[in-house]
Order: structure tokens, then C-alpha cells, then sequence
């Protein structure tokens, strides 16, 4: 199967924080790999070097086949393939639950309006938001906001999908609405590449789990031999204070 993702040997430095160091990783077509780590590990670093977001200070990157070290890859194709859902949900505020899903696909992709609501209304009864087409983002949850976040993303129809720490601002009350979501898209033929601290996730949606740890990749394998069967030290340690 052909590689969706390949990271090789990417480098980034903040000022005198070097932040990835020598990170490779290839991520297949339709494959679900889970990020895990301690804060500051540089999970989230990479995820944006992936997304274009941060750019390496050496090594490359091929996302769908488009180099994003080339200059002459347009940002737009790359934000067509691939979507990315953060943190923070970072929805308009003064704009619908439902104008917040279809914007982009109207200006980036130029689908037509009509086109856009219904496939985004689709969406957001998929997330089990129907009923919150015309609410605005401060009449909702933390939750329903970020379940809005991925039907965004999803109404984009990404190739590839990335979530860094999804549930990290959320009430622990509203994180297992979010995880539902999550599980049913990894139940999808979409490529996902997620950074989380739900350890219960990573066990149930990963095909793969990388460990990292001041910005090198330290392990990498199925959820089984990560929780289970791992003899690195490191990995027992933090997993022993997690679950």
C-alpha cells in the first residue's frame, strides 16, 4: 500500500529548543497512527510540520504525494488533502454552527452553497449536532464545539486527517462525546494522524502508536506491543503514571 505520509529526518529548532530531532515516520494509506508522549515531546510540533503549518529546518516531508519542502506546491491543494482539527476549536464566533462548516469548502473549494450546507448538515447530524445548524459557538458546549470542529474538517472530504490533543481543553464530562466521534472516523478508510493523551483511544483506534521523547521518536508499533509488550524502560514509566 502506497504511503499517504513520509517524514524523513525532519529537524526544527525554536531558538536554542530543538523541538524535533531527526524525526522519520511513514504513515500508509488509510492507516490510524496515534501519537503519544510526554508534554514537550514534540508531538505536536510534527503534526504541523505535516500539515505545513511549521516548516522543518531540514528533511523532508511528502504528504500525498506533493513535497512541501517544493515551493511550487500550492498550499491550497494542500489544504484540500489534508484537514486539521486543534485544540481550541477555533470556530468564528459571529458566524452559525453551520456557516462555520460550510466556509471553506465554499472559498477553498468552490462548492457551490447549496452543495455545501447539505453535505454539512450531513456532517453535523453524524457528529449528533442536527439540531444545532443555526446556534452560534458560544451557545454550545466545549464538546459540541469541537464535534463541530470535525465536521468541519470533514466537510472538507480530507484524504488525511490530523488531530492534535482533540480533547485537551475539554471538561473530562465532554471528552468521551468527542472520543465517540473520533472512534467511528478511525472505523473510516481515511488516514488519520493523531496526538492524544487519551490512552484508552490509542488502544482502541490506533493501527500504530509512536512513543516520543525530546523530539526523536523512541518506539514505534501496535497498540498490543506499546501498552503490552514493550521492554523500553521509558515507555513503562510513563504509561505506569498514565493509565
Amino acid at each position: 500500500m502506497a504511503n499517504a505520509i513520509s517524514v524523513n529526518d525532519i529537524y526544527k529548532r525554536f531558538g536554542t529548543v530543538e523541538a524535533l530531532r531527526g524525526v522519520s515516520l511513514e504513515v500508509a494509506e488509510a492507516e490510524k497512527v496515534v501519537v503519544i508522549g510526554p508534554s514537550g515531546s514534540g508531538k505536536s510540533v510534527l503534526i504541523r510540520c505535516i500539515n505545513g503549518l511549521e516548516v522543518p529546518d531540514s528533511g523532508s516531508i511528502v504528504v500525498d504525494g506533493m513535497d512541501l519542502s517544493d515551493r511550487k506546491v500550492n498550499a491550497r491543494a494542500v489544504a484540500r488533502d489534508v484537514a486539521m482539527v486543534f485544540q481550541s476549536y477555533n470556530l468564528y464566533p459571529h458566524k452559525t454552527v453551520l456557516e462555520n462548516v460550510t466556509l471553506a469548502p465554499i472559498k477553498v473549494l468552490k462548492v457551490p452553497r447549496e452543495k455545501a450546507e447539505r453535505e454539512g448538515r450531513a456532517y453535523l447530524e453524524r457528529v449528533g449536532l442536527a439540531d444545532k445548524v443555526d446556534k452560534y459557538p458560544d451557545q454550545l458546549s466545549g464538546g459540541q464545539q469541537q464535534r463541530v470542529a470535525i465536521a468541519r474538517a470533514l466537510n472538507m472530504h480530507p484524504k488525511i486527517m490530523l488531530l492534535d490533543e482533540p480533547t485537551s481543553a475539554l471538561d473530562p464530562e465532554m471528552v468521551q462525546e468527542v472520543l465517540d466521534v473520533i472512534k467511528s472516523l478511525a472505523e473510516t478508510n481515511m488516514t488519520i494522524v493523531m496526538v492524544t493523551h487519551e490512552m484508552g483511544l490509542a488502544r482502541e483506534a490506533a493501527d500504530t502508536v509512536v512513543f516520543m521523547e525530546n523530539g526523536r521518536i523512541v518506539e514505534q508499533g501496535t497498540p498490543h506491543y506499546i501498552f503490552d509488550e514493550t521492554g523500553n524502560a521509558r515507555i513503562r514509566s510513563f504509561l505506569s503514571k498514565i493509565l
